[in-house]
Parts: structure tokens; C-alpha cells; sequence
């Protein structure tokens, strides 16, 4: 009993333990999600349902062969006649078999079916990808929110204790120091909020990994600066040779052609076999063998209708596809170089000068000259770009994978 409750106590303390953080770069983010993502296991199993479609499709018989067989026993003996042997038989079997090559348009239709889940499964890989990179950069910019609020929480506090000593030594009043209180609480509501916001970032880099709830991920700083983009025509060419839904859309129109061919094989007239052994009574047996030709009635019209139908509306889908690629890069590229000049300008001009205005107006608060309600208007100046400047690299990562997704990027 005593080595039980030791067991369990011990198994308390091992559970109690804090999990170890894992390790982990972008890289290795946006591989586990092109492996692991939900998505991507489910485009992965269809991948194996079309691979199964291969099995049995070039068996050229489109039937089961037929064995039959028949007794005949004397009955009605003519005068004159044999009667030897009394009973007889019919034994044989029959079957249809293609002729047109039906069987290998088939193996060639599951091939291409498998080619199209192929197709489907990279486009899911990719798209895996870009979430990653999204909820990886959400992660790291959600720390960096945190760290950059605790530092103006920790300024505020100083300012509220250089105030308690002020009103302490008469050289202030109440409403300066309520003024700060005020400011510190704020801070402190903005920290919270920042510390959901990166409980929730975390939570979704999880998801997109499909790890388990409680992974602790530590993740490897990289460069929060988005690089600059190549030219509009290199975007435009690496898309029409990269993009997946252009890969999706030649390889079903690829399974239609296909499977168009298919029915057309499987609309020609079959050729039918007879084989048999015939012993019927009073008569010597005999070997016969005989063939049949299927009248072709049905073909298959509908069916090859429909796939005609089919193929042009993927051939109308390709060429829009083909005419969306060059806006979307356009458009995506324009957006992403956009978002890149408002972080420069963040983080070379608007937060140094605010930061430096909030530093000259402490200390001239400090030495008296101005007063507390300016102090407070620069410290929220400052935190309000800082935010801001979260929030555009934030807009400009995501850009930069709609670039990437446009542009047939996040391959690798």
C-alpha cells in the first residue's frame, strides 16, 4: 500500500513538471506543416483512393465468362431408330471480350485520376505552408508585442513613482498622480490583452501542425523584416510554370480527355465467344465453337456528351486562370511592397523621434517645465506606433505570402 501511494505521488510530481519546449525554426515549421497539416493528410488518402482505382482496370473482359450446361434424356424412341446412348448433355461456356483497347484506357484513366489527387495534394501542401508562415510570424511578432508593452508598463511605473515622490515633496498635486495611475492601469489591460493575443498565436501554430495542446513551442528568432520582392515579371513567369490550381486544372482536363477516350473504347461493339461439347441422345458428340458480334446501339453518347461538356469548362477555367495570374501578381506585389515602405518609415522615423520626444519631455517633467499631461500624451504616442508597427509587419508577412501563393512560391 505504502509503495502505491509512492507510485502515485511520484506520477503527481512527474505530471506536475513544467513540458520541455520544443525547438523550432521556420523551416522546420513549414516542412512539419506540408507533412503533417490535417489538410494535407486527408489530400494524401485521396491520393491512395486513386491509386486503388489502377486495380483490375485493364482486364479485358467486361464481364464474368459464363459456364452453362443442360441434360437430355431420351424420351420419345422412333421406330427404327437408336436408341443408344439414352441420355446426352450440353456443356460449354461463353463470354464477351473488348476488342477496342477499352482495358488500357482505363489503367490510363486511373493514371491520370491519380495525377489529378497528386496535383490536389501539392496545392494542399503549399497552402499548409502559408499557414505556417503566418501562424510562425504571428508568434514571434505576438512576444514582441508582449515584450514592447511590458517596456512602456515598466516606464509608466517609473513615471508613477518619480510622481509619488513629487506629491510627496509638495511639488505636485493629487491629479497628477491619479493621471498616472490611470496611465499605468492602461498599460497594464494593454498587457493582458497582448499576453491572449499570444496565447491564441501559439494555439493556432499548434493547429497548424496538428500538434498536441499542451506543445511549448520555442521558436528560433529570424529576420521580421520583410525583403524586398522581385520584379513583376519574374513573379509572372515563376507563376505560370508554378502556380498549383494551374497544375490541378491541366491534369483534370488531362483525366476528362481520358476518360473521353475510355467511353468511346468502351461504346465498340464487343466480340462474344462460344466454346461447348454437345452429346445428345442416340447421336454421336460433337465440339462446336462459335462467335457473336455486339450491335452497337448504345455507345455511350450521354456519357462522352458529358465529358466533352467538361472538358471545355475546364479549358474555359485554365484560361482564366492563365488571365488571373498576372493581376493577382500585380496586385499582390504592389500591396506587399507598399506594406514594406510603411514598416521603414515605422522604424527608422516615426518611433525613434517619438521615442526620443518621450525621453526630453520625462526629463523636463522631472526639472519641472512641463507638466504631467504631456508626458503621458508622448508615452501613449509611443506605444501607439509600436502597436502600429506590429501591426504593419504583421499585414506586410501576410502580403508577402499572398505573394508567394500568387506568384506559385512556398514550394520548398
Amino acid at each position: 500500500m505504502q509503495s502505491l501511494e509512492k507510485t502515485l505521488v511520484l506520477a503527481s510530481a512527474l505530471l506536475a513538471l513544467p513540458a520541455s519546449a520544443e525547438t523550432l525554426t521556420l523551416e522546420q515549421a513549414v516542412e512539419r506543416a506540408r507533412e503533417r497539416s490535417p489538410e494535407v493528410q486527408l489530400a494524401a488518402r485521396v491520393v491512395d483512393e486513386a491509386d486503388a482505382t489502377r486495380v483490375g482496370a485493364g482486364v479485358f473482359l467486361p464481364t464474368n465468362p459464363r459456364i452453362f450446361a443442360d441434360y437430355r434424356p431420351l424420351v420419345i424412341e422412333l421406330p427404327g431408330s437408336p436408341v443408344d446412348p439414352r441420355n446426352g448433355y450440353n456443356v460449354g461456356i461463353n463470354g464477351d471480350i473488348e476488342v477496342s483497347g477499352a482495358g488500357f484506357a482505363r489503367v490510363e484513366e486511373a493514371n491520370r485520376r491519380v495525377e489529378v489527387a497528386r496535383a490536389e495534394l501539392d496545392w494542399e501542401r503549399r497552402r499548409a505552408a502559408a499557414r505556417a508562415w503566418v501562424a510562425y510570424i504571428d508568434v514571434l511578432l505576438s512576444d514582441q508585442r508582449v515584450e514592447r508593452i511590458q517596456e512602456a508598463l515598466a516606464v509608466q511605473k517609473r513615471v508613477a513613482d518619480a510622481a509619488r515622490e513629487r506629491v510627496s515633496a509638495g511639488v505636485a498635486g493629487e491629479p497628477e498622480m491619479t493621471t498616472v495611475q490611470v496611465e499605468v492601469a492602461s498599460a497594464e489591460r494593454d498587457l493582458i490583452e497582448a499576453q491572449r493575443l499570444q496565447q491564441t498565436a501559439r494555439l493556432e501554430l499548434t493547429n497548424v501542425l496538428d500538434a498536441e495542446p499542451g506543445t511549448v513551442w520555442e521558436l528560433k528568432a529570424t529576420a521580421l523584416e520583410p525583403s524586398a520582392a522581385p520584379s513583376e515579371q519574374e513573379l509572372v513567369e515563376r507563376a505560370l510554370e508554378n502556380r498549383p490550381e494551374l497544375a490541378v486544372v491541366k491534369a483534370r482536363l488531362a483525366l476528362l480527355e481520358t476518360m473521353e477516350s475510355r467511353l468511346a473504347r468502351e461504346g465498340f461493339p464487343k466480340l462474344g465467344l462460344n466454346l461447348g461439347l454437345d452429346v445428345a441422345p442416340a447421336s454421336p458428340g460433337f465440339l462446336y465453337a462459335g462467335l457473336a458480334l455486339e450491335l452497337p446501339v448504345q455507345r455511350n453518347q450521354g456519357p462522352q456528351a458529358v465529358a466533352r461538356a467538361q472538358q471545355e469548362t475546364e479549358k474555359a477555367r485554365l484560361q482564366a486562370q492563365l488571365r488571373r495570374v498576372a493581376r493577382e501578381v500585380a496586385v499582390a506585389r504592389r500591396s506587399y511592397e507598399a506594406r514594406r515602405q510603411q514598416v521603414a518609415v515605422l522604424a527608422t522615423q516615426a518611433l525613434p523621434s517619438a521615442r526620443r520626444t518621450q525621453e526630453l519631455i520625462e526629463q523636463g517633467w522631472r526639472a519641472g517645465r512641463f507638466d504631467v499631461f504631456r508626458l503621458t500624451t508622448a508615452a501613449r504616442d509611443v506605444l501607439r506606433l509600436e502597436r502600429e508597427q506590429i501591426e504593419t509587419l504583421s499585414a506586410a508577412w501576410s502580403d508577402w505570402v499572398e505573394l508567394q501563393r500568387a506568384s506559385g512560391g512556398l514550394n520548398k
